[in-house]
């Protein structure tokens, strides 16, 4: 997305009042249509305060609604807010859209607006704080109009309105009692309300006919089915014999046997490192792990050329991506004499987490890379985990030292701060992996004066500077920009979106065969 940054302050710097997505799929094909869509891995929570995990997101996306959106060409649109403006430095005013309802027919209302907003604001009670980090309070002017404070002058609000976690739900379930509850049975105001969910086995989601989005539409398709289907070959051959209509994590070699949609993500593959300890708490040693990565025959080999090795912790599509730092080249010879000038040239032991369903060949990907270490020393083991036992190890940072665990993060804002600080501020996911985020250090620094500044040319000078420091400490491994693949039968019209978001009331769906 070319100038991301510049245009969101041209956008976000002035009132917004046209009606979200005011052109939608053509609610007269496949009216009544039932669809199956596949993914590797069930939902680990209904409650969007409780997982990043893209997987459990695109649930999340359906049964919720944000206050901005992004469309599928990653514009910001409006949705559950119909304008906003700068009230001065630190003050945004968000007016609410009127006769919204939530799924139990309760009216939505800035009050759980502010309810959700601020249980997001305090460390510790969900997954997404470091994305509210900015935000100072949120006041209540009247039932459709909130004022929402900030620490520092932040030009991202109307943005992060649109991040993961921002999905609102009604104040009752903003509680701790309340979110136990929202986690099994969730109440939002999106396109699809919750029906059914047997775990591990399918969850079901009905149209919501009084949603208010496409103009007052209701969604095309009237329900959606989501089966976990683990494996790869069961879920390619299950789209096969028409037992289901859209499946995601298609392996790349298998892409000439299914119909499929394809689209450059926002999405990067790389793992945590806990760094707090010898020998991966040495950058030379970190440094090391990646000269001993044939990254361009990984992209080639197990994902037929779909990825793009990249270095500095930003995909392509974020503002703050820093184009002149490029992968570590493959340098056997280098990761050794690395390995050797930080006193460990008799290599040593590593683990490799990763959940299965994680990404596509998640597992052959953990094989490869250990294959590869072996050459210089490095011995890796393997722990594959299932995706809910993965998501406690992220959720509680408890990669062990000497633990490096697979993640496949996606920005939040198309914005470094979205996803770079997002992710390594200290309150974040890789917060407490690395000393070099904390209060005090150049890139603590720097990535703080990025979210505070008003001036985009500063803020891209300061993302240039931080992106350096990541290519030269190596926090985490970093992999390649990944590229979605998407198997669809031929019924389904659809456009693959960037963000991973599978929205169904984007889709349309004509008869069965």
């Amino acid at each position: 997305m070319r100038n991301a940054g510049s245009m969101h302050w041209r956008l976000t710097l002035a009132v917004v009042a046209v009606l979200a997505m005011t052109a939608g799929p053509a609610a007269a094909q496949g009216r009544g249509a039932t669809i199956t869509i596949s993914q590797p891995a069930d939902a680990t929570t209904m409650d969007p305060g409780r997982s990043t995990q893209v997987l459990t997101v695109n649930y999340f996306a359906n049964l919720y609604d944000t206050l901005t959106r992004w469309d599928a060409s990653l514009k910001l649109q409006p949705a559950l807010a119909t304008s906003w403006k700068s009230v001065n430095d630190t003050t945004w005013e968000v007016t609410l859209r009127p006769g919204v309802k939530f799924h139990d027919g309760s009216p939505l209302t800035a009050e759980d607006v502010k309810a959700v907003y601020e249980r997001n604001m305090v460390p510790g009670k969900t997954v997404v704080q470091s994305g509210f980090a900015t935000l100072e309070a949120v006041q209540v002017v009247n039932p459709t109009t909130i004022r929402i404070s900030t620490k520092k002058p932040d030009p991202l609000v109307p943005v992060r309105m649109a991040q993961m976690g921002g999905y609102i739900y009604p104040a009752r379930f903003a509680t701790d009692e309340g979110t136990k509850e929202l986690a099994r049975k969730p109440i939002g105001t999106g396109a699809y309300k919750f029906a059914s969910w047997t775990k591990d086995d399918q969850l079901v989601m009905d149209a919501n006919r009084e949603w208010w989005g496409w103009g007052g539409k209701a969604p095309a398709i009237e329900r959606v089915i989501w089966k976990p289907i683990p494996d790869d070959f069961a879920r390619l051959s299950a789209l096969q014999r028409g037992e289901v209509d859209v499946i995601t994590n298609v392996p790349p070699d298998e892409m000439k046997i299914v119909r499929t949609l394809t689209v450059p993500a926002t999405r990067t593959v790389t793992f945590w490192i806990n760094t707090t300890q010898p020998p991966l708490g040495d950058k030379r040693v970190r440094q090391a792990l990646h000269y001993a990565m044939d990254l361009r025959s990984i992209v080639k080999n197990l994902y037929a050329g779909q990825g793009k090795p990249f270095s500095g912790g930003l995909a392509d599509t974020d503002f703050g991506y820093n184009a002149e730092l490029k992968a570590y080249p493959y340098d056997p010879a280098k990761a050794k004499s690395l390995l050797a000038e930080a006193g460990v040239s008799g290599g040593f032991d590593v683990t490799l987490f990763a959940g299965s369903g994680t990404m596509v060949n998640d597992k052959q990907l953990l094989e490869v890379i250990a294959d590869m270490w072996s050459q210089v020393g490095i011995r890796a083991k393997i722990t594959m985990m299932e995706m809910a036992q993965r998501q406690k190890m992220n959720n509680e940072r408890t990669v062990p030292p000497g633990g490096l665990m697979l993640i496949n993060p996606q920005s939040t804002l198309l914005d470094a701060d979205g996803s770079l600080w997002r992710l390594f501020h200290p309150n974040g996911f890789g917060g407490k992996y690395w000393a070099g985020n904390q209060p005090g250090q150049r890139f603590h620094d720097l990535m703080e004066g990025a979210r505070y500044s008003l001036d985009p040319r500063k803020r891209k000078e300061l993302y240039t500077e931080a992106t350096r420091i990541i290519h030269d400490e190596k926090p985490w491994l970093e992999l390649f920009q990944e590229v979605i693949i998407y198997g669809a039968s031929k019924r389904m019209a659809f456009k693959p979106r960037p963000d991973y978001r599978l929205i169904v009331s984007e889709m349309t769906a004509g008869n069965r065969p």
